[in-house]
């Protein structure tokens, strides 16, 4: 009977057509001719309007669509003040495509009955559609406000309109207006406490504020009754910037238990098992991926990062490999073969890698880059920076800072940033000084150049001029936190410890995070170790590593100050042993082992450590004693008071606040004990 009901439907719009041409020839008129208000007709031809437009809409015919605008605006003529028709025809305007149309009829509307909420409604519902849609970017610069007053008019009139509220709340997000939408949500629920909308409202306008703490008591409160995959994914993303990487793997299973084929879902959950350092069970879920797409490039690096964690480096360059087959232009597949050679000790690979990867996208000057070329630009320069400077190149170690720098925005701080942690490494403070005082002068307010002046001051030994910099930053909120560590660490340069535990204590208050609040109780053990109050460090220490396991530069810290006081050597070699196994080129961890082997008389094993350790960090004075230590004791005495003498020199290199006496007081009387004068 289909064919029956569909020719009935088109022989009515043809009977419609022609009844509409007799009744009124100015139909085929754009613009039709002045007549006299009659109700009768305006109702005649809403109505066929209105059968044209259902017709039109339901089989897609555009002509019919014109023709219901046409009777439509007839109508209108006929009862220029019916808020329903105008209505209508501004719904039709829109539906076909005619914005502007539609919005000029609903603002004559509202203007001509102000006291209509259906039409200021419909007029505000249609601002938002054009403000979500593409043309939002082409819309004139008032149009965001025009949309916000006619919905601060609606709620005034009636502040029990709860979708007027949300529709208001929404406008205020589209204008940035994020304080006023904030409250407007809060009045929302205050009028309906379960409205879901509003709840999720709110919980999404504080993760655009990054308030995620808030959003997440917002997101669980409706998850807990309706598990609806979207919202579980904003869950996950929450928890996961507030480093909750368990919580973020449990929200986004739950959501892949709703919607199993999302692969977004399943690489968030992998993602964050990565970064929670559950290895296999991160493995299973990109593998996933790939059986459902082996076109998946992400993935490819995904896994690569995992396999590099595990130290399986030739898992991680075939998956490597791989991506680039499937992405050979990608800079991300390129910065992680960069990661993967340096963390396999090949630093001369890694630098011809990022200096090719400069020279292929290198421009003329700065400003020819766009702004994502420049940020990508500066990523490889800031890795090509740190590497050199790892190796003791400091000049092309500045140079790759200094043309950081240049690219501008973002960059520029952070690249000069680099450069003063560079000359103050190097020990050309008068450098870091100057360039330090200029960047305080171009970038005042930002945080990391304000820190870095500060840290140089205290290095140099003006403490109070440090923590005179950062005092005036503190706000009493969560952004305090690398203050109060600056600070910290500060008052230990100056060996004002008690001090340095209270600013330790500040920054713990605002730790969003288990690796935050190890880190706490890492610097409170070191803090407590400079001051040879070993068993309360060594307390602090075993808390941290309670609640990460595999810190490195705990587990290292705790078995350094074992070997170096002589004592459970065999578990400061097996506490070592395990920071290295995760950080295998680190020249502290290496020193550490070389050191522990020492106080153990295994005098083979810590040469080797130690000769390690100076190739990755050539210019510190404590391997270059502990080294000249062991040729001591094996009967190389010349080659000892070598080391020494060097070791002394590089001491004194240093500025007043970063010199150990007792240590250069050590190194003195092993000298004199030599023989050497």
């Amino acid at each position: 009977m289909r064919w029956m009901q569909r020719g009935s439907l088109l022989a009515l719009a043809s009977w419609l057509a022609a009844a509409a041409a007799a009744q009124s020839p100015a139909t085929s008129q754009n613009t039709p001719a002045p007549v006299q208000p009659d109700k009768a007709k305006a109702y005649y031809h809403y109505s066929v309007g209105h059968i044209y437009a259902e017709r039109g809409l339901a089989f897609d015919r555009p002509e019919l669509l014109a023709q219901a605008i046409s009777e439509m605006e007839q109508a209108l003529q006929y009862d220029p003040t019916s808020s329903s028709v105008s209505m209508e025809l501004a719904d039709l305007y829109a539906s076909t495509g005619r914005w502007q149309s539609a919005l000029q009829q609903l603002e004559d509307n509202v203007r001509r009955n102000p006291d209509d909420p259906g039409a200021r409604k419909l007029l505000g519902r249609l601002y938002v559609r054009l403000l979500a849609s593409p043309r939002g970017a082409q819309l004139p610069d008032d149009f965001r406000q025009r949309a916000v007053r006619q919905f601060e008019e609606i709620v005034q009139r009636d502040p029990k309109d709860l979708s007027s509220y949300l529709i208001l709340a929404q406008l205020y997000r589209a204008s940035n207006q994020t304080a006023d939408a904030e409250q407007t949500l809060k009045k929302a629920l205050a009028l309906q406490p379960d409205s879901r909308d509003a709840t999720t409202q709110l919980a999404l306008l504080y993760v655009d504020l990054g308030d995620y703490h808030s959003a997440i008591d917002l997101l669980q409160k409706i998850v807990a009754v309706d598990d609806d995959p979207d919202l579980l994914g904003t869950l996950a993303y929450a928890y996961e910037q507030t480093h909750d990487y368990a919580a973020a793997a449990g929200a986004f299973s739950r959501a892949l238990e709703r919607d199993p084929d999302n692969l977004a879902y399943r690489k968030g959950l992998g993602q964050n098992l990565l970064n929670n350092h559950q290895y296999d069970e991160a493995v299973e879920q990109y593998q996933s991926v790939l059986r459902s797409n082996p076109n998946d490039a992400e993935s490819y690096v995904r896994l690569s990062q995992i396999y590099l964690q595990q130290r399986k480096y030739d898992a991680a360059r075939d998956s490597l490999a791989k991506a680039e087959e499937l992405a050979p232009d990608s800079l991300e597949i390129r910065y992680n073969q960069v990661a993967l050679d340096e963390a396999q000790g090949k630093t001369a690979d890694a630098i011809a890698l990022i200096q090719r990867v400069l020279e292929e996208s290198a421009k003329p000057q700065p400003d020819s880059y766009t702004a994502q070329e420049k940020t990508n630009r500066a990523i490889f320069l800031e890795k090509l920076g740190a590497l050199e400077r790892d190796q003791g190149n400091y000049s092309a170690a500045a140079s790759a800072f200094e043309q950081m720098a240049q690219l501008g925005g973002d960059n520029a701080p952070r690249g000069t940033v680099r450069l003063i942690e560079t000359y103050q490494q190097s020990h050309e403070y008068d450098k870091a000084l100057q360039v330090s005082a200029a960047a305080l002068q171009q970038y005042p307010g930002n945080r990391e150049v304000v820190i870095a002046r500060a840290s140089l001051l205290a290095a140099t030994g003006d403490s109070a001029g440090a923590v005179h910099l950062l005092e005036p930053l503190l706000q009493n909120n969560a952004e305090d936190r690398e203050l109060w560590l600056a600070l910290a660490q500060i008052h230990v340069q100056a060996k004002e410890f008690d001090q340095a535990r209270e600013a330790a204590a500040r920054a713990g208050k605002y730790s969003e995070s288990k690796e935050d609040e190890a880190y706490i109780y890492f610097l409170t053990g070191s803090i407590w170790e400079r001051q040879k109050k070993f068993d309360e460090a060594e307390a602090q220490f075993r808390k941290a590593l309670e609640i990460n396991p595999d810190s490195p530069m705990t587990l290292n810290y705790l078995g350094y100050m074992f070997a170096d006081r002589g004592v459970r050597l065999d578990e400061a070699v097996e506490l070592i042993q395990k920071a290295l196994e995760m950080d295998p080129n680190s020249g502290a961890y290496l020193d550490s082992l070389g050191w522990a082997y020492f106080r153990q008389n295994r005098f083979d094993l810590a040469e080797e450590y130690l000769q390690k350790a100076l190739e990755h960090i050539p210019a510190d004075p404590t391997i270059r004693s502990h080294l000249g230590d062991v040729y001591y004791k094996t009967g190389r005495v010349s080659q000892a008071v070598t080391e020494w003498k060097s070791a002394l020199e590089q001491w004194k290199q240093l500025p007043k606040n970063e010199i150990e006496p007792d240590e250069v007081a050590s190194l003195e009387r092993k000298l004199r004990d030599a023989g050497v004068r």
